[in-house]
């Protein structure tokens, strides 16, 4: 009867663990994702004021693309944690 009860709370302490990993990886990866965020917004901001006459135009583009592309997938990570 002692082992199933210490198995039980060898289980508890384990959740307890398993709850703070999650907690702190999805905090320290929601920063990443409100940083690519951020960079995905200053760089629309930056094709509406100078568009396509902007030496860096088709560039930004890209990397807003690849930016989103990261985001999106750091994001379906998280959910699957």
């Amino acid at each position: 009867m002692s082992d199933k009860i210490l198995s039980e709370e060898e289980h508890e302490l384990q959740k307890v663990r398993d709850d703070y990993f999650k907690e702190n990886m999805v905090a320290k990866y929601m920063h990443d994702i409100e940083v690519m965020s951020r960079l995905i917004a200053s760089i629309n901001e930056y094709i509406l004021v100078f568009g396509r006459t902007s030496n860096v135009h088709d560039q930004l583009v890209d990397l807003k693309a690849q930016v989103k592309i990261n985001r999106d997938h750091l994001s379906n990570w998280m959910n699957a944690i």
